[in-house]
This record gives C-alpha cells, structure tokens and sequence, in this order.
C-alpha cells in the first residue's frame, strides 16, 4: 500500500470516527467550520444555518430535517448541523473498479 492508499483510507476513517462521535448516519459530506462565527434560526416551516468566515462573509443554507427534526448534532464541545449549500462534493473512486 502506497502512501496516497493511506491518505484515503485514513479520511474515510476518520470521517467515520467523526459521526461515530456525533452519533448519526455517515450519509454527508464533511466542511470543517470550526472557526466560523454561526447561528441557526427556524421559522414556521424552515431552518436555516448561517455561518461567517474570517472576513465575516455570510452564507446561508437550509437545514435538512427527517421526519419533521432539524438534523442538528450536538455534544459538550461541538454541534453538526446537517444542510444543504452550494457545495462541490469530490468522489474517491478505486481505478480497478472502472466499468
């Protein structure tokens, strides 16, 4: 095994890791955004996440629910909160497994 056999594998580990600790499915993406300012506010029908970069820009996105709940993930330290933004998702695939 290579060292970018490695890398891979070591993410999808630790991605795994991460919704063990949260407690949920591993069904999303991950964007790290811990350093980001942000609040979530609901109206009658809808969530919303918004969160600020180092520059203060805001981006919204619409917090998905299941079965009528925010899926919003809370611990001591950290809260995942699972929504839907405009987001360019990368797919890992193993080359020998081409069709």
């Amino acid at each position: 095994m290579n060292n970018n056999d490695k890398s891979i594998l070591n993410y999808i580990d630790a991605k795994s890791k991460i919704f063990e600790y949260f407690d949920c499915s591993n069904d999303y993406f991950i964007k790290p955004a811990i350093d980001c300012k942000w609040i979530v506010k609901g109206d009658e029908d809808f969530y919303f996440l918004s969160y600020f970069d180092e520059n203060d820009k805001k981006t919204d996105a619409v917090v998905v629910r299941k079965n009528g709940e925010p899926l919003i993930y809370k611990t001591d330290l950290y809260t995942m909160v699972i929504a839907i933004d405009c987001v360019k998702i990368a797919f890992i695939f193993k080359n020998s497994n081409m069709i």
